[in-house]
Parts: structure tokens; C-alpha cells; sequence
């Protein structure tokens, strides 16, 4: 079938066929099916990218904990995330927009998602692990959405098995839109699917997918970076919006501007939205009324794009609002006359 950019389907015609130029057709079968997939190393990018994220993270560890011992017992019994690792090195920033994995990702939670968290994880020998849940965290529905609210990356710095420690699914239960129950927890514990797979693999799924870890039964350290990526009208669990600098906005493409929400409506004060931001169309997480970004953009976006302002969310500013709502009329008046 001949796809086209159909206005009826939005920007997923679009995404569909810059992920079939990448040849991840079939992990969009995968994620749809099973709910979790894996790209290999090579899909993900050449051999000296890897080698530059598996120093960026070592240097992150490094900094924040020491060094690790030879012995590989540094880690022993723990299974640790060290959080907001993003601005600790420009390599991550390339990490983020990494073509196949945030493809996929907005495959699954749509081209205006955006950034929730970006965390370094570290986990040693001993009998930590995670136990088997799903990362739907509205405990106040009774029921799941049909579609996933966000989807996650797992970036493997090292091998992956379940000697290792590895995450594992179980594949199919996106399916079921509930939680696991304490003997579900229990018995999936010991009978998920563990991911096989070489360092410089991502693994993504969305936040229906239940899944955990294994023990990791063999000394030294297992690394992975992990974004997870969320529907625009959701809070994030880590404050991009806030730390992003001018620098990292200038010197990314404009879909990162999008996914730090520097231009998001949210949240209103009494002078509601900044109209005037929202209309420079950078990337509106609210409703998804921006332009589809290219995944294989890499042209800087300058002064396109700025941080948020702050905003005095007490006061209301009539002469704006008086302002604006003239232009509106002047606007539909011009369209009407056209037609």
C-alpha cells in the first residue's frame, strides 16, 4: 500500500514513513502486539555513538558515587536510579533524540509527547530486583484508556540476559488495561519473558506493559539510561520545563523545544494561555495542532525557540485580552470574505 500524508490520519502518516526508512515496521508490529520491543545496536546508531554514551553515563556514576570497585561488588544488593542525569552531558541530548527510539516512543503516545524522565540506572549483584507491575499510575480509574498515557526507553550500556538482571514483560498484557494482582506479581516474578540483548540495544514499551526485572547473579555493575515520554496534558516527574537552558534549546532541533513543554498552555493563569507563545506553533502538548518535526532533524533551532517567561499567574491583563479578542474578530472577518 502506497502511504500517503492523508490530513484524515494527522502527523502518523508522516511518522509511519520516516519509521519505515529506519526499517522498524516491524518493532511497530511488535509494540502492538506484545507490547514491547527491541532495536538492535545497529538500528540505534554506529559503534562510536555507543561508545560515547557508555562514557557519558560511567562519567555520571563516577561523579556522583566514585569510582566502582574491581571486585564488582561496589553495587551489591542495590538496584538504583540516579535521576535528572539530562544536562550532565551533551551526549544524552543526542540520546533523547535518537530517531529509532523516539519514533517509536511517539508511535506510541503521539508526535507532541513530551519529556517526563531521564535517569541513569545501576544495578548490581545480590537479590534486588524490580517486581512486576505496569507504569499506568492513575490508581483513581477503574479502567485503562485504550492507548497507553506514556512509553518508556531503556538505552542498555551493558549486555543484557537474565543472569544480568535484565528487564523482563509479559508479553500480551498491555492487552488486559488492568494491574497485576499480588499473586500475579508473584507468579510472573519467575515466569516474565527476560530481555536478551547487547549493549547499545533500546528496549520500549508503553505504560500498560507489565513488566520487572530478575536478580542480577554475577558481579560487576548492569548500566542502562531510561527516558520516559507522557502525553502533553500530564505532569512530569521531572521538571524539564524549568532546567532546560537557552544553550540546549539553541543548539537542538525544534522538536526538543517541544519535548522540554517550554511552550505547553499549561498551567493557566488568569490571563489563560500566552497566545501570543502558543501561536508561534513550536509545539502545542495540549492539543496536537504543531507541525510534524522530521525525526531525521538535526539543524539547530537558534533563536527560534526561548525558554519559558515567567508568568504572574494572579494578575489578568485586560488590555491584552481586549487586544486579543480584536484580533480574532479582525481574523474571522478576513476568512469570511475570502470565502
Amino acid at each position: 500500500m502506497q502511504v500517503e500524508n492523508w490530513p484524515s490520519a494527522g502527523p502518523s502518516a508522516r511518522l509511519y514513513q520516516e519509521l519505515k526508512q529506519l526499517d522498524l515496521l516491524e518493532n511497530i508490529a511488535e509494540l502492538d502486539v506484545f507490547g514491547f520491543t527491541i532495536v538492535p545496536p545497529d538500528k540505534v546508531g554506529p559503534p562510536d555513538y555507543h561508545a560515547r554514551m557508555r562514557e557519558s553515563l560511567l562519567s555520571v556514576v563516577t561523579e556522583r558515587f566514585g569510582e566502582p570497585a574491581q571486585n564488582g561488588l561496589s553495587w551489591e544488593e542495590a538496584n538504583q536510579i540516579f535521576r535528572l542525569i539530562l544536562w550532565e552531558n551533551e551526549a544524552f541530548e543526542e540520546l533523547l533524540m535518537n530517531p529509532a527510539g523516539l519514533g517509536l516512543v511517539q508511535h506510541l503516545v503521539g508526535t507532541n509527547c513530551i519529556l517526563s524522565l531521564f535517569d541513569g540506572w545501576v544495578k548490581g549483584p545480590g537479590e534486588a530486583r524490580t517486581p512486576i507491575h505496569c507504569d499506568h499510575w492513575d490508581f483513581s480509574r477503574k479502567t485503562f484508556a485504550p492507548e497507553p498515557m506514556s512509553a518508556n526507553f531503556n538505552y542498555l550500556i551493558t549486555d543484557y540476559s537474565a543472569d544480568d538482571g535484565a528487564i523482563s514483560f509479559v508479553p500480551g498484557s498491555h492487552k488486559w488495561h488492568r494491574y497485576p494482582s499480588p499473586a500475579e506479581v508473584k507468579y510472573w516474578s519467575e515466569h516474565a519473558h527476560p530481555v536478551e540483548a547487547k549493549a547499545g540495544s533500546m528496549v520500549i514499551w508503553g505504560d500498560q506493559t507489565w513488566h520487572g526485572s530478575f536478580p542480577r547473579k554475577v558481579n560487576g555493575e548492569r548500566l542502562m539510561i531510561l527516558g520516559t515520554f507522557s502525553r502533553g496534558y500530564l505532569q512530569t516527574q521531572e521538571p524539564f520545563r524549568d532546567t532546560v537552558s537557552a544553550e540546549a534549546l539553541s543548539r537542538n532541533p525544534l522538536r526538543f523545544a517541544g519535548l522540554m513543554d517550554v511552550y505547553g498552555a499549561f498551567p493557566f493563569g488568569k490571563d489563560d494561555v500566552d497566545a501570543r507563545r502558543l501561536s508561534e506553533n513550536i509545539n502545542s502538548s495540549a492539543i496536537d495542532t504543531a507541525p510534524y518535526y522530521s525525526l531525521f532533524d538535526c539543524e539547530p533551532a537558534g533563536d527560534k525557540v526561548s525558554r519559558r517567561p515567567e508568568y504572574e499567574y494572579e494578575v489578568f491583563n485586560k488590555e491584552g485580552w481586549l487586544s486579543a479578542r480584536q484580533a480574532r474578530v479582525e481574523r474571522s472577518m478576513a476568512r469570511n470574505r475570502q470565502e
